[in-house]
């Protein structure tokens, strides 16, 4: 049977699609269906009054759509992006539109729109902005301009209305990569934050293309313009009354004609809100489609729910749980689901964190699943015998600990290690180099000792735990947070003893390597898959590099490599899925899909599961 295989929905069918015969592959269906909100606001209706309410959802690998939401009579209108077509940010413009900053397709980005007016045009393309950029991150709506900030090259890109005029501003900084966030003041003027190698704060007017930082050198010298527990973006935004308001190292202060003003913290303006036409705003709007409408003065709340048909979500990890169940992570909405291969039943469970990426490693202690989720490197802890309530307190499931600290983003690895204390690498934050090791006490409920930088300027990729040596092994990158520049050479892999808490050995496994995509131990020896297409066999106690060889096809996939019960390390590529015994370190295809392998792991005694697209699917042995 191919990965062309009709999808099976209902669990009687799952039942009887999961049984298949050895050697076939068989598609489980689709885990996950709902949609991430991208961006929602209230907005105007076919007459330019603010009746409405619009969603700009997202599932990513699916489609990216527009709702179009009537409070008063509950009416939903749904406008969907051609298909390969993606927008990371949405937003009213003064005249009477909804403008999309969409990539996708060729050539680079480009600015399309829904007017009220015409709804049965659905969304329509404005104007191609540049052929150089990849995203735009955010818009900002100025009195007769849509602005867009962008990445790779972090410009500033305008589309004036009334004569259809597109420009390009910047690059602002010499490493400036991220323009993110972005804002029209009231004075004419447009304000971008530019990261992340040194972040910014530009002041930029439009009219005449002249630029420049609002940071003082003082402020420099004081160092980052960033809060304690802010990312990079940094603490930007606009008041009710179109002025910018932002934060730096020495207070608060208020943009007025490209000039910095320092303000006291009582005299900054609240939060923007578009107000409906009876001077309630949008609350918030949650990717089920329940949103609230809150008078801004009594803070009274409102509920109502725009229902619309889920698309389902592109698959981004998936590995094996406490319970002999499959679990995973969707991507953009973060939602982790459960597949029972007895009944071949799956199971959307709800997102275990206050993340809203996705979940990038997990680790069974106990009979609970720990997991770990971008951003922040939010750690949470789930069990599977008690009903599902999220929450931060002791007795909720899954219990969130929070953010693992400095030098986490993304969690890329956890092993349980001695002491069955949890281990976890990740990538630093946006614009740095140096990931971090965290050692997390469950018992204690903290992390007991955080390891930034243990193998200089490097991300820690993949962790493995081998009792015989009572080392905890570990495989880095010399790939940073978004936006940093690498400095290291290559990726190592490295031996760390939690008593003498120091690194006992380090290699590079192969010369000039990006870095290790994952580790398992089997039969006494220490399996790395490595960037590119390389597979290595070492000796966990000294190092010593046994044996080494290509994947039959494609490039190792990263957190894709696991031990099974016959000894045997197995792994995955975008083609194959294939078997490296450790004892001879021979590396063997042990099947092809008709279709892409996009993530995995799982393997159980009836075959090796995998992602591909929104799709789950199993190989039976």
């Amino acid at each position: 049977m191919s990965m062309r295989a009709a999808v099976c929905a209902a669990p009687l069918v799952l039942m009887l699609c999961g049984i298949g015969r050895a050697g076939e592959f068989v598609d489980l269906g689709t885990p996950v269906r709902q949609a991430n909100v991208m961006t929602a606001f209230v907005g105007p209706d076919a007459d330019g009054r603010m009746t409405k309410i619009y969603a700009h959802m997202a599932a990513s690998g699916e489609i990216t759509f527009l709702l179009q939401i009537d409070p008063a009579t509950g009416a939903v209108s749904r406008y969907d992006l051609p298909e390969g077509l993606g927008a990371w940010n949405s937003i009213a413009g003064p005249d009477g539109r909804v403008y999309l900053g969409v990539a996708g397709a060729e050539p680079g980005v480009a600015l399309w729109a829904f007017d009220p007016a015409t709804p049965e045009r659905g969304l329509f393309h404005v104007a191609d902005l540049s052929d150089t950029e990849t995203v735009i991150w955010r818009l900002a709506a100025g009195d007769d301009a849509i602005y867009g900030g962008t990445y790779p090259n972090a410009q500033v890109l305008a589309y004036q209305i009334s004569t259809g005029e597109v420009r390009t501003h910047g690059s602002f900084t010499p490493t400036g990569t991220y323009a993110r966030p972005i804002f029209a003041g009231a004075d004419g003027w447009v304000y971008a934050g530019i990261g992340t190698d040194d972040w910014d704060l530009i002041a930029l007017d439009p009219r005449t293309g002249e630029f420049h930082s609002v940071r003082t050198d003082e402020q420099r010298q004081r160092g980052s313009m960033l809060p304690e527990g802010w990312t990079a973006w940094g603490r930007i935004y606009r008041a009710q009354d179109r002025t910018v308001h932002y934060w730096d190292n020495d207070g608060w202060h208020r943009l007025w004609n490209g000039e910095s003003i320092a303000v006291a913290d009582e005299e900054i303006g609240r939060w923007e809100k578009q107000p409906m036409e009876d001077g309630r705003v949008l609350g918030v709007f949650q990717p089920d489609g329940r949103y609230a409408l809150v008078n801004r003065d009594t803070e009274e709340a409102t509920w109502y729910e725009a229902r619309y048909e889920a698309p389902a979500s592109r698959l981004f990890m998936v590995a094996n749980g406490p319970d002999g169940s499959i679990y995973g992570s969707s991507i953009i909405p973060l939602v982790m689901f459960r597949h029972d291969p007895v009944t071949g039943r799956n199971e959307q469970l709800g997102n275990p964190t206050t993340a809203g990426g996705e979940i990038y490693s997990m680790a069974v202690r106990h009979e609970l699943l720990y997991v770990s989720a971008y951003p922040g490197s939010y750690l949470s802890v789930y069990d599977p015998s008690q009903p599902w309530s999220f929450g931060t307190e002791a007795g909720s499931n899954p219990r969130g600990f929070g953010p693992l600290g400095d030098g986490h983003c993304r969690p890329h690895s956890t092993t349980v290690g001695p002491d069955g204390l949890l281990y976890i690498g990740s990538t630093p934050d946006y614009g740095q180099l140096g990931g971090a090791m965290a050692v997390f006490d469950p018992e204690r409920w903290e992390v007991v000792a955080n390891y930034r930088n243990l193998v200089p300027d490097q991300s820690i990729t993949a962790l493995t735990y081998d009792p015989d040596t009572g080392l905890i092994l570990g495989g880095t990158s010399i790939v940073g947070g978004g936006g940093s520049t690498p400095t290291a050479a290559e990726g190592v892999i490295f031996a760390w003893d939690p008593r003498e808490k120091r690194i006992v050995w380090q290699v590079a496994p192969v010369e000039g390597s990006q870095g290790v995509a994952g580790l398992t131990m089997a039969g006494g020896r220490l399996v790395a898959a490595v960037k590119g297409d390389r597979i290595c066999v070492l000796d966990p106690a000294t190092g010593e590099i046994l044996g080494s060889g290509r994947v039959p096809s494609g490039w190792v996939h990263w957190a894709a490599l696991a031990t099974h019960s016959d000894g045997m390390a197995y792994g995955l590529t975008r083609t194959c899925i294939y078997r490296v015994n450790p004892a001879t370190c021979e590396i063997t295809s042990v099947a092809e899909p008709e279709g892409p392998i996009s993530c995995g792991l799982a393997l159980t005694d009836q075959g090796v599961y995998f992602g591909s697209g929104t799709h789950l699917w199993v190989y039976r042995w």
